[in-house]
């Protein structure tokens, strides 16, 4: 990682993370392979599961829409007393402001990097709920290999559900795992991981219906790249299929006596005009 990173005193503040949990990469993927867990091992996929979580193109992207739409209200509210006090002298302007604050066409700009460094502080607050988490640790046996992204953690709600859901992350072309995070922040003590963050998972032999069904989310939410060992027939016709898709910020504003609350999501979506 050779890019500073702004709004840290330490700039290289990834090159001291990142070794940690990106070294043994390998060797607990294997162990994975093997149908064997503990503590250590979930702890260490955990860690660079967040940093793939917080810190890739897509989360920078859709971290400026988180940012954007949580100060959203405040930007309308302020767009609306502005035009009331100084409304522009020229007819047309004064038109034209006016339906743009209507249509709350008036947003901030957000430097991509602020997003970015939000994730990069959440880091070890999400290795926590993924360590806390359940894990379903899929061996695929199938005929159809996993394949990833440059978007490789998804958000995963199951059929016709889009409130809390879960995180799909494929780890190799045969294994992949299904995170049921837990949202109690707990302070990690490396000295005591065991093998109790692991007694709630547990592995499982996929049908090749829900291999399919999750390369189509990842295929769906990468940004740019889909990566797989090699480039077949099947998988060429299902990445054009699905070339018009890519991950949005759902916003819902809930009006409360103290204000509004915002609420985001992730969510697929389908590109319009693509």
């Amino acid at each position: 990682m050779n890019t500073p990173i702004k709004y840290f005193n330490n700039p290289r503040i990834l090159e001291k993370y990142l070794p940690l949990f990106e070294n043994p990469w390998k060797q607990n993927v294997e162990a994975l392979r093997d149908y064997y867990i503990d503590g250590m091992v979930k702890y260490e996929i955990s860690g660079y599961v967040s940093f793939l979580r917080a810190c890739t193109p897509t989360a920078k992207r859709l971290g400026q829409e988180r940012i954007r739409a949580s100060i959203q209200p405040i930007v309308q509210r302020v767009a609306e007393q502005q035009f009331k006090l100084h409304p522009p002298r020229d007819e047309e302007a004064r038109q034209i402001i006016r339906m743009l604050i209507e249509q709350k066409h008036i947003t901030t700009e957000i430097d991509r990097a602020f997003p970015h460094a939000i994730g990069i502080s959440l880091l070890l607050s999400l290795t926590s709920r993924f360590l806390n988490g359940r894990w379903l640790i899929m061996i695929n046996k199938s005929e159809r290999s996993f394949v990833t992204s440059d978007n490789p953690a998804v958000a995963y709600y199951h059929k016709n559900s889009t409130g809390i859901g879960q995180l799909y992350v494929p780890l190799a072309p045969g294994i992949a795992i299904l995170v049921s995070p837990d949202f109690d922040d707990k302070i990690i003590d490396e000295n005591s991981i065991n093998s109790s963050t692991c007694k709630n998972d547990c592995f499982v032999v996929p049908k090749l219906e829900y291999v399919e069904k999750f390369n189509e989310l990842i295929i769906k939410a990468a940004e740019k790249r889909v990566l797989h060992s090699s480039i077949n027939a099947w998988l060429k016709q299902k990445v054009h299929h699905c070339s018009d898709w890519h991950v949005e910020i759902k916003v819902d504003e809930i009006q409360a006596e103290s204000g509004v609350f915002i609420v985001t999501r992730e969510l697929l979506t389908r590109i319009q005009n693509a």
